[in-house]
C-alpha cells in the first residue's frame, strides 16, 4: 500500500493583488471582472512588481534572468516545499531513494528538475526523474508510483512546481496575469511505512488532438483556447468525480473533494452540477491563483489538520495535454 507520510507547499514571495494589476500594470479588465469571472483575489510571483509594471513581461527570457538573480526559481520553490514535506514526515534527505518531479516552466532544458531538487536538498544517488503532465502531474505521479510500488525504495519524494508568471503576458488586453501564481507542492511517500494518507489512483488519460489547446513555447508566453478548454475541463472534471464515486462507493456529498485550482467561479459550477458540499470542496485558488500542478496537493497540505481518520478525499484535475487524472485519498 502506497501512503503519503508528509506534505509541504511553498509560494513565491511577492504578492500581486487585483488593484495593482489593473491600476499600475494596466490590465484593462478590472477587479469587478475578476471577481465575477475568476474569483481570484491575489496570487504570488517570483518576479518583482517593478519588472511587471515596467515591462509587462514582453520577453520571458528577461523574466527568467531576473528570477535567477532574485534567487527564486521553480527549483527553489520545489526544494522549499520538499523541505516542509520531509520535516512533516520526519524523514531526512539522505533517506530518500527516489525523486519524481514535474516542471511546466523549466529554466533549464537539462538537467531534470528532480535531480536539481535532489542536489538542493542533499539527496544522494537514485533513479530520479521528471514526469510532467502539466496541471495533472500530481495525479500522474501518484499513479506512476503505485505502478512502481513493488520496486520502490523505502522513501520517495514527489514534487510539483512551476512559475507561470515568468511566461504570463501582462499587456492591457490579456487577462492571464490575473490567473497565474507561482508555487510548489511536495509529498514524502512510502510503500513500506504507514503514513497519514492511503493513495488510490482512479484514472489518468490524455486527448492528443487537444495538444495545441494549451501551449507555452520554450521561453514564450502562455496561450490557450480559453473557452474550449474551460468547457472541456468542466465536463471532464464532473465525469472524473462521478466515475471515482461509482467505482469506490463514494458519496460525493459527504466526502471531501478537490478539483483543479484554476478558477474559483468554475469550481462553483462543478459544485452546483454535482450537488457537492461547498464546505467540503477544498480550495485555495482564490488566495494564491492557479499554481498548476501544485494546486491540488497544496490544498491538501493546507487542509490536512481538518481531516479525520476514515475521511476520504476525491481529487480530479484537467490540464494541458489535454490530460486529466483523478484519485482517492483515505485518511489513516
Amino acid at each position: 500500500m502506497l501512503s503519503i507520510l508528509g506534505l509541504g507547499y511553498s509560494l513565491a514571495k511577492t504578492e500581486l493583488n487585483n488593484e495593482f494589476l489593473h491600476k499600475e500594470v494596466g490590465i484593462a479588465l478590472g477587479p469587478d471582472w475578476v471577481k465575477t469571472r475568476l474569483g481570484i483575489n491575489k496570487r504570488f510571483t517570483i518576479l518583482t512588481k517593478d519588472y511587471i509594471k515596467d515591462t509587462k513581461n514582453a520577453d520571458p527570457r528577461a523574466a527568467i534572468a531576473l528570477a535567477r538573480s532574485q534567487g527564486q526559481t521553480p527549483v527553489t520553490l520545489g526544494a522549499q516545499a520538499a523541505r516542509q514535506a520531509l520535516e512533516h514526515a520526519g524523514v531526512k534527505p539522505e533517506q530518500i531513494g527516489l525523486v519524481i518531479a514535474n516542471n511546466d516552466t523549466p529554466f533549464e532544458t537539462i538537467p531534470s528538475t528532480a535531480n536539481l531538487v535532489a542536489k538542493a536538498l542533499g539527496i544522494g544517488s537514485g533513479p530520479h526523474f521528471d514526469a510532467n503532465t502539466s496541471c495533472s502531474s500530481f495525479a500522474r505521479h501518484m499513479q506512476l508510483l503505485c505502478e512502481m510500488e513493488p520496486n520502490l525504495p523505502e522513501y520517495v519524494l514527489a514534487v510539483q512546481t512551476s512559475a507561470y508568471t515568468t511566461r504570463a503576458d501582462y499587456t492591457a488586453r490579456c487577462m492571464d496575469g490575473y490567473i497565474w501564481g507561482d508555487g510548489a507542492a511536495a509529498q514524502v511517500l512510502s510503500a513500506k511505512r504507514s503514513g497519514r494518507l492511503k493513495v488510490t489512483p482512479v484514472d489518468f488519460g490524455t486527448k492528443p488532438d487537444g495538444a495545441d489547446d494549451v501551449i507555452i513555447d520554450t521561453a514564450g508566453h502562455f496561450h490557450q483556447k480559453g473557452a474550449a478548454v474551460k468547457e472541456f475541463a468542466l465536463q471532464k472534471t464532473c465525469e472524473l468525480f462521478q466515475a471515482a464515486a461509482q467505482r469506490y462507493g463514494l458519496d460525493l456529498k459527504t466526502a471531501y473533494t478537490i478539483s483543479h485550482q484554476n478558477n474559483f467561479i468554475m469550481q462553483n459550477k462543478i459544485i452546483a452540477n454535482l450537488g457537492l458540499s461547498e464546505d467540503r470542496h477544498l480550495r485555495n485558488v482564490q488566495d494564491q491563483g492557479n499554481t498548476a500542478a501544485a494546486g491540488v496537493p497544496s490544498v491538501l497540505a493546507q487542509n490536512l489538520t481538518r481531516l479525520k481518520t476514515g475521511d476520504r478525499v476525491a481529487y480530479a484535475v484537467v490540464g494541458s495535454g489535454l490530460a486529466w487524472g483523478a484519485g482517492i485519498l483515505e485518511i489513516l
